[in-house]
């Protein structure tokens, strides 16, 4: 009989039995309901080497929406009453809140409403590091101590609840979970009390008459809201996004995919079988051959495990060293000194531009002595030299030449004309010639001029005007010309300078990285070797084991056909070594769906767009590809980015398989820019499912507020009022901030 998983429902029934075993009767304390259980599960006649897990994240997490959420006695809330019922075309549903006023203790109130002590315990809701000691029980009932409204303590009161309606496809769901505290105001797990209602009528859910209330509890909330695991991708604030944004794209890939399919829950499950089969190996009666064998396998196995832990601290130690190594290849790339061409075409220019300079300087020393005078010379001087040059420009006696030398030629042609005059008259005509002609010398002014410009004749005067003028009103704008392009040549040969001393600073900062880049790819290189041979070392570790888990099962096989009976044991075994292959394998299958969800969400959310395609490879890396396939991940990201690939992974996790999860979000946009602001509101509140927004009034306002209010089906705003002498406390009042359209 075959324990493979049905394509079905992604979990084959016998794991199926597996599992809910271990939800219903518990991981810890005395676990010998538990154990009890499995034996009669691997009594069955089943090959457990053939058991298959199959997940599929669709059929884990079943849609539903918040409905109502009752607080009594929760932290800062005396009593508060939210009504979350959204329709179907307005899905968003607006709390908002100063700090300080409770709206993280909403999203603290619906994580423990919901799971209790599980979510406190579960690492993934914290987002713990690997080898990190987890949280305590004794950390979570001081927790719920910490929680109770010191005011209704003080007045007698001596419990807490938080209530939690839900709408999901079987119908209105209800949880009702009360926290009991002694006089002294402290609290233990015996004294939470939890009730589940289904249907309208809200009939209770009852345990089986051998299961614990509270396992059986927990399995119900998981099967009918969502895993655990899912917590993170359900309800989650900014700093729980600054948190995931911190860790390696692949490692929040991994994480957020092993969230969706419920690895956690199936690696949890193979620890409770290893302890099982420790146990129930320990009264298997073999014969001396098995047990030298098993002997001999236990010891093999102790040595791989060293071997493979050994492996696991050479990784530990490869990875900061390889992060650190691309950091520093990046930082050596973004100095960008530019190759010899470009350096040799920067030595050209700066010698042209030098010679510029040169020629420039040189032109303003000759337009200096021509021009600069005009600058020097006093304007009213200037003035009265422009007018005398005019005037001469101006002067016949000046225009017609020498005037004795014209008068004397004029009286000599009047004594050669015909008939010839009498020299009585031509004496008298020559008399009264000259004294007309000194008549209108006198006239024309030129008396004056004449002893001061002698040297000019004809039209020099004119000329000499036009040039002084001229030279006059252009000096200024040309020297202004001239200075100007020499500054501007002398910025640019400054610029210059300072990029070369730039250079010789970034040659120095390249030279120390360089050396680091040396020692760090020795150490890289010194590491791989060893893992190499510890590689091989466990290869032959593996090699020796496999023969001999091969003679045993043959062994054990003969003894069962013999009618001895298999052992739960043996059963376990097989069944651990099967699902871990599974998983193995499963993993890579949903990365290609996790990859599209992923590409969508984030380009949506991120507004420069330069990303195309979100590519995840089979062992969970991740490229951020541009348009022509280039993998963007060799630039840096800036914190932002980060951010905004942190929330789309939480989009795309709590919608693979097609319908989304409800998303509960606490000051999700304090640390985005406009831009991003603004596709991060489209994106939420576009979705079909429901998204609680939990906002601070200078993250949703004005212009954001008229961005999604046409989705918005429920608003409220949390009202601090203090008390005197007291620590106050927090009202819900309906509606959103009175100045949310400011």
């Amino acid at each position: 009989m075959s324990a493979q998983g049905s394509s079905e429902g992604g979990i084959g029934p016998w794991l199926d039995l597996l599992v809910s075993a271990r939800h219903l009767h518990g991981a810890g304390g005395n676990r010998r309901r538990l154990f009890n259980r499995f034996d009669e599960i691997f009594s069955a006649p089943v090959d457990w080497s053939l058991l298959a897990w199959t997940p599929r994240a669709a059929g884990t997490p079943r849609p539903f929406r918040f409905k109502k959420v009752l607080l009594r006695n929760w932290k800062a809330f005396d009593h508060a009453d939210f009504d979350l019922a959204t329709g179907v075309d307005r899905p968003v549903a607006l709390i908002g809140g100063n700090n300080g006023n409770g709206k993280t203790s909403i999203l603290e109130a619906l994580a423990l409403g919901i799971y209790g002590i599980r979510a406190y315990l579960d690492r993934s809701r914290l987002g713990a590091e690997g080898g990190a000691p987890g949280p305590r029980r004794s950390d979570y009932n001081q927790t719920i101590e910490r929680a109770m409204h010191r005011q209704a303590f003080e007045r007698g009161d001596r419990d807490m609840s938080v209530t939690i309606e839900l709408d999901g496809d079987d119908g209105p769901f209800e949880i009702e979970r009360h926290w009991y505290f002694g006089d002294d105001g402290s609290f233990v797990e015996e004294d939470e009390e939890l009730v589940l209602r289904i249907g309208d009528d809200r009939h209770i859910l009852s345990p089986p008459a051998d299961v614990p209330s509270a396992d059986f509890a927990f399995y119900e909330i998981e099967r009918r809201v969502a895993p655990v695991s899912m917590l993170p991708f359900l309800l989650f604030d900014g700093e729980q996004i600054r948190r995931l944004a911190q860790r390696e794209l692949g490692e929040q890939v991994r994480f957020g995919l092993e969230s969706a399919l419920g690895v956690a829950s199936i690696k949890a499950l193979l620890e409770d079988l290893s302890d099982y089969a420790r146990d129930r190996g320990k009264e298997v009666i073999a014969d001396g051959a098995e047990s030298m064998l098993s002997s001999q396998i236990d010891a093999l196995d102790a040595e791989l495990t060293a071997t493979r832990n050994e492996l696991e601290g050479v990784e530990a130690e490869l990875e900061p060293l390889r992060r650190r190594r691309d950091e520093i290849v990046r930082s050596i790339g973004s100095f960008g000194d530019g190759t010899y061409l470009e350096r040799h075409q920067d030595l050209e220019l700066r010698k042209k531009l030098e010679a510029d300079l040169q020629a420039a300087r040189h032109e303003l020393l000759v337009a200096g002595v021509r021009l600069l005078p005009f600058l020097l010379i006093p304007g009213a001087l200037l003035d009265e030299v422009e007018l005398a040059l005019d005037g001469a420009a101006r002067s016949k006696t000046l225009t017609k030449g020498d005037d004795a030398r014209m008068l004397r030629e004029l009286i000599s042609a009047l004594e050669r004309t015909e008939p010839p005059l009498p020299k009585d008259v031509l004496a008298d005509l020559a008399r009264r010639t000259r004294e007309a002609w000194q008549r209108s010398v006198s006239a024309s002014g030129a008396g004056s001029i004449a002893p001061l410009h002698l040297y000019l004749k004809g039209h020099d005067a004119g000329r000499v005007h036009e040039l002084i003028e001229g030279s006059r009103a252009s000096a200024r704008g040309e020297i202004d010309r001239m200075t100007g392009s020499i500054a501007e040549i002398a910025a640019a040969i400054a610029r210059m300078d300072r990029q070369e001393e730039q250079r010789d600073r970034a040659e120095k900062n390249r030279t120390e990285l360089v050396l680091e880049l040396e020692d760090t790819s020795q150490r890289i290189s010194d590491l791989e070797g060893r893992r190499r041979r510890l590689d091989q070392v466990a290869g032959k570790q593996q090699a020796q084991v496999e023969p001999l888990q091969a003679e045993l099962s043959r062994r054990r096989g003969m003894r069962r056909a013999s009618g001895h009976g298999g052992t739960g044991a043996d059963a376990a075994r097989m069944a651990i070594a099967s699902l871990q292959g599974s998983i193995a394998v499963a993993m890579p299958k949903h990365y290609d769906e996790l990859a599209k969800a992923l590409t969508a969400a984030y380009r949506s959310l991120a507004h420069k767009g330069v990303v195309e395609t979100v590519a995840i490879a089979d062992d969970g890396d991740v490229s951020l590809l541009d348009p022509s396939g280039r993998n963007l991940r060799d630039t840096d990201a800036s914190a932002g980015e980060n951010q905004i690939f942190a929330m789309a992974l939480i989009a795309a996790v709590s919608g693979l398989g097609g319908r989304s999860l409800p998303l509960v979000i606490d000051t999700p946009l304090g640390r985005l820019d406009t831009a991003h602001r603004e596709r991060v509101l489209d994106y939420f509140v576009r979705r079909d499912s429901q998204t609680i927004l939990l906002s601070q009034p200078e993250e949703v306002y004005g212009r954001y507020y008229d961005r999604i209010f046409h989705r918005i089906g429920s608003e409220h705003h949390l009202v601090y009022r203090p008390e005197s002498g007291g620590l106050g406390e927090t009202v819900v009042e309906k509606g959103y901030f009175p100045r949310q359209a400011a």
